[in-house]
């Protein structure tokens, strides 16, 4: 593989990721919006019946769904700082999931399922090109 396909296999690597975060993002905010109007989490035990109020990890699910949408569109700028700032964005974003996870099983495991995925493929942009291959500006790789 030449320089110019590594980077070109890169940039769709950090393009599918984006996609993987904003879409998950997307989706992620919209069901975290329909959960703020309503707490629909009661718990039914012998002693009767408990409402669980889950307001405040909805807020912490919707802001973490706007970063992660957020940072989903900046891969697709290509500024070096996106990846990283993706990264961290979701590792929280799997954090509030496994939080969120006793009440919300299916799509914490899909969304977390995607962000470990979007990981990946972050993981593998990061990486140069070999000294001895050629940019695609066609000067040497640093």
């Amino acid at each position: 593989m030449t320089g110019y396909e590594g980077a070109e296999l890169r940039k769709r690597r950090r393009r599918l990721a984006g996609l993987l975060l904003a879409g998950a993002g997307l989706f992620d905010a919209l069901a975290a919006v329909g959960d703020v109007h309503g707490d629909p989490y009661v718990v039914v035990t012998q002693e009767g019946v408990f409402h669980v109020d889950v307001t405040g990890w909805v807020w912490a699910h919707l802001v973490a769904a706007v970063l992660m949408l957020t940072a989903g569109l900046l891969l697709f700028t290509g500024w070096a700082w996106a990846i990283r700032l993706a990264a961290v964005v979701a590792v929280a974003d799997i954090a509030v999931h496994l939080i969120v996870l006793p009440y919300q099983p299916f799509w914490s495991l899909m969304v977390v399922g995607l962000a470990v995925g979007a990981l990946r493929l972050l993981w593998h942009c990061r990486s140069r090109a070999a000294p001895d291959e050629v940019t695609p500006v066609g000067r040497p790789a640093p």
